[in-house]
């Protein structure tokens, strides 16, 4: 039977429109929504990663390493020196100094000594100031785990650097490992005299590999042996 004109199947598709309608609405709403959340979500983390990288950076430690022969055309004030200075802005936390020569650390105090000058030289030049090259270095500070005074050592010493007893200081290096408040981390080498190397870890933190302080108590333990 034919539907009569303005019967209820024809009245009865408005609502349903009308409601397809508000639930497109809604659905668009709740998406724009769900957008505008998440990328709030990433400004806020893009801007505490900003606000941490500038703290860290407001603390960064660098460290510099210097050895070798200072004062070298003035024999009363020529010395041998050891020496990591933090020029970075931050507290640096070393926790590794290791002298090396040929790849390889140089564990034993006579080995060191007899890799930075001759014999002769050796008998002749005073005791070395000495102190411990690993813990907190302050920004700007200098610590000196090595210091020898030539003395009359330094009537050898030009003659010593010109290879006239081979290579002077041949294959010597200096390593050093250190870390920031923020517990980043960092190698660097004297010879590379490159940007220091990020690196995971210095070790065992609270195990410092220093090879300045066991020289110190070698040469401790060899004058209580006499």
């Amino acid at each position: 039977m034919p539907i009569p004109t303005g019967s209820s199947d024809t009245a009865g598709s408005k609502p349903a429109a009308a409601l397809l309608k508000r639930i497109d609405i809604g659905l668009t709403t709740g998406v724009i929504a769900v957008f505008v959340a998440f990328m709030s979500l990433l400004v806020a983390r893009a801007q505490t990663k900003m606000a941490l990288e500038s703290q860290k950076a407001s603390v960064l430690p660098i460290i510099a390493l210097d050895m070798g022969y200072e004062n070298i055309g003035d024999r009363s004030n020529a010395a041998f020196v050891v020496r990591l200075t933090n020029v970075g802005a931050g507290i640096a936390h070393i926790q590794n100094v290791t002298p090396t020569q040929n790849g390889e650390p140089i564990a034993d105090i006579a080995a060191f000594d007899n890799a930075i000058m001759n014999g002769r030289m050796r008998s002749n030049v005073g005791f070395p100031v000495t102190s411990a090259a690993a813990g907190f270095l302050r920004a700007g500070a200098s610590v000196e785990p090595r210091r020898y005074r030539m003395g009359a050592a330094g009537s050898e010493l030009g003659a010593y650097l010109r290879g006239e007893y081979g290579t002077p200081m041949d294959g010597m290096d200096l390593e050093a490992c250190y870390c920031s408040v923020f517990k980043d981390c960092w190698t660097v080498k004297y010879l590379d005299r490159k940007l220091p190397t990020p690196v995971k870890s210095c070790g065992i933190e609270d195990a410092p590999v220093d090879y300045f302080q066991t020289y110190i108590d070698q040469t401790a333990a060899k004058r209580l042996a006499k």
